[in-house]
């Protein structure tokens, strides 16, 4: 999993769609993305739109190059 952002669209407070891990994964993409969205999806119409910047970590590990051929855990 990598960094991404989320963009999740109500309508009349319920959960209408959400993009996908893999739409927006830098802030420009983001943008570009709500603001079609909100074009196309108007508050006046009962639409709201929110955007969450999810992060993920991680530790790369080297576990098997220091374990000898044939070795059990």
């Amino acid at each position: 999993m990598r960094n991404h952002y989320d963009i999740n669209v109500s309508y009349n407070g319920h959960h209408f769609f959400a993009t996908s891990e893999r739409s927006c994964t830098t802030k420009n993409e983001a943008q570009l993305v709500y603001l079609k969205l909100a074009e196309k999806f108007p508050e006046s119409e009962g639409y709201k739109i929110t955007t969450t910047y999810w992060q993920s970590g991680g530790e790369r590990i080297e576990h098997l190059s220091t374990t000898k051929k044939g070795e059990r855990f």
